[in-house]
């Protein structure tokens, strides 16, 4: 007696064909299904890490805006993006040599920025203070944060852009 026995010797080779491509189909099906639950897991994990907001007030254009540019700073400079809004204090996580940091504190109407070394040399020594104070402090002053966020993001990209197309600072 054979326990393991799938298909029955009596059946033809062309059935026994049939039913061993049915079974890799299904296995392949159900491969797939876990692909495609798991890729978009990892991409809405991905899409937390680079923006992080504790006030919940970026809208999801906002925040399409803001990962469109994170994946074109990434492609086109090899700059990570990272973008944190919180409540009270802005709080500098550990970072790399290749990511940019902008932090707001809503509450505390404060703006923090921090570039990698090379990126921070190439756009000058007040480049930071210019998005700090000019474009992001400022938009906090009047409440509009999310549009003065979105302008420091497409400004430091704008900037980069200028400097990869040989424009001098």
């Amino acid at each position: 007696m054979r326990l393991f026995r799938v298909v029955p010797k009596s059946v033809s080779p062309f059935e026994r064909f049939v039913r061993a491509m049915a079974l890799v189909a299904v296995v392949a099906g159900v491969v797939w299904a876990f692909e495609a639950r798991f890729s978009r897991l990892a991409d809405r994990y991905a899409a937390e890490e680079t923006i992080s907001d504790e006030t919940r007030s970026l809208s999801d254009a906002d925040r399409g805006e803001l990962l469109r540019t994170a994946e074109d700073l990434k492609a086109r400079f090899g700059l990570e993006l990272v973008v944190r809004v919180f409540r009270a204090a802005v709080v500098v996580p550990e970072l790399n040599e290749k990511t940019v940091f902008i932090g707001i504190s809503t509450e505390g109407k404060t703006a923090k920025v921090v570039l990698p070394p090379l990126a921070a040399q190439a756009l000058g020594p007040d480049f930071v203070g210019v998005l700090e104070r000019d474009v992001l402090a400022a938009s906090l002053a009047t409440a509009q944060w999310q549009k003065g966020l979105r302008a420091a993001v497409d400004f430091l990209e704008q900037e980069l852009s200028g400097l990869d197309a040989g424009e001098k600072k």
